[in-house]
């Protein structure tokens, strides 16, 4: 008697086991299949290009206008110098050279990407379509290497269309600039303005010029008593500028 008690308390277990295992299984796929229409759903596609094409073109238009600004996004008032409606820093002002350093550089550009982004995206167009869109906070990370810009960007957006939901987040991309030439390239007239400071070395811009494949210019500010550079790349796509005290 104990011994087929115990065969049929076996089977019990064995039922309820298999139970559980089919409704585990059940439930897996069931939240898969929610998770994968979150995260995949095809109508956030047009989102999601507009957002990685806008991040492009913002990157490049953000490189443009801090190149034009001395490597700034937002001249520090100490260094700043306005002739007529331009505003350009200065690298050599009381003795000291205040070039800003690359990482500055790629600092100064994440900042405009992150003001200038939405902008061009224009989620108001995309809310006119029946898209509900709930933005996170954008965090833009730059790195200028060789001949590119890496550009990353984690912009958390829950975009809801009728009963698809969908999440996106990071974009990212490389884009082709000379702008680490161009800056190297000014790193160099610094220097050699810097060993004789008010004295401007023609030959030295020539070399610079084919060293970094860039044209350089220098132009006396009469009344300013200072010097202004220019060195743009050779497409003269992109012109870095800035000033030295005579």
């Amino acid at each position: 008697m104990i011994k087929r008690g115990n065969k049929k308390g076996q089977v019990t277990i064995f039922i309820i086991i298999a139970v559980l295992v089919v409704a585990i299984v059940a439930i897996f796929f069931i939240f898969r299949g929610k998770a994968g229409n979150e995260s995949s759903s095809s109508e956030a596609s047009p989102i999601y290009t507009k957002t990685i094409s806008c991040l492009e073109t913002t990157t490049q238009e953000g490189a443009k206008y801090i190149a034009l600004k001395g490597g700034y996004y937002e001249i520090p008032e100490e260094l700043s110098l306005v002739y007529f409606t331009d505003e350009v820093p200065y690298y050599y002002i009381n003795s000291q050279k205040t070039m800003p350093s690359l990482r500055r550089v790629e600092r100064e550009l994440e900042k405009y990407i992150t003001a200038n982004l939405d902008s061009c995206v224009g989620f108001e167009g995309f809310e006119e379509q029946g898209f509900e869109i709930k933005k996170g906070d954008l965090t833009v990370n730059v790195g200028i290497k060789g001949k590119n810009i890496h550009v990353y960007a984690n912009y958390p957006l829950s975009i809801k269309k009728g009963e698809d939901t969908s999440l996106l987040g990071e974009f990212h991309l490389d884009i082709a600039s000379n702008i680490e030439e161009v800056y190297y390239a000014c790193e160099d007239i610094l220097n050699s303005y810097s060993l004789k400071p008010g004295f401007v070395c023609l030959t030295c811009l020539e070399d610079t010029s084919d060293k970094y494949d860039v044209i350089a210019r220098a132009t006396p500010l009469q009344g300013r008593n200072a010097i202004w550079f220019s060195v743009s790349d050779n497409e003269e796509e992109l012109e870095w500028r800035f000033v030295v005290e005579e």
